[in-house]
């Protein structure tokens, strides 16, 4: 009997994995982590690391984009695009400005 209630506790906690990961986007940003419920259901962007994108990473995310816009957390996107811009400033300038 308790192989049997095992087994239908781990099927609950699958069933309850696959329908989180089919509807919300698990998007991991330099402030914290932010759940973004999907606007269409699937498997696509579940998790994604959104600390180093630049403006062409989130073309290549529209759905990304479409949610967390639609879910008023375009700090996300704003926050990622000027990192880039700093990264990409600091290996052209590494010094800059001279202290």
């Amino acid at each position: 009997m308790p192989r049997l209630f095992a087994f239908l506790m781990g099927l609950v906690a699958g069933v309850l994995l696959c329908y989180a990961a089919s509807n919300y986007h698990v998007v991991r940003a330099n402030d914290s982590v932010h759940f973004v419920q999907k606007l269409r259901p699937g498997y696509t962007d579940t998790y994604i690391d959104v600390r180093a994108f630049g403006v062409g990473d989130w073309a290549a995310h529209p759905d990304l984009a479409a949610a967390l816009a639609h879910q008023n957390k375009q700090h996300v996107i704003e926050g990622a695009a000027t990192n880039s811009i700093q990264a990409s400033l600091n290996q052209y300038l590494p010094n800059w400005p001279q202290q």
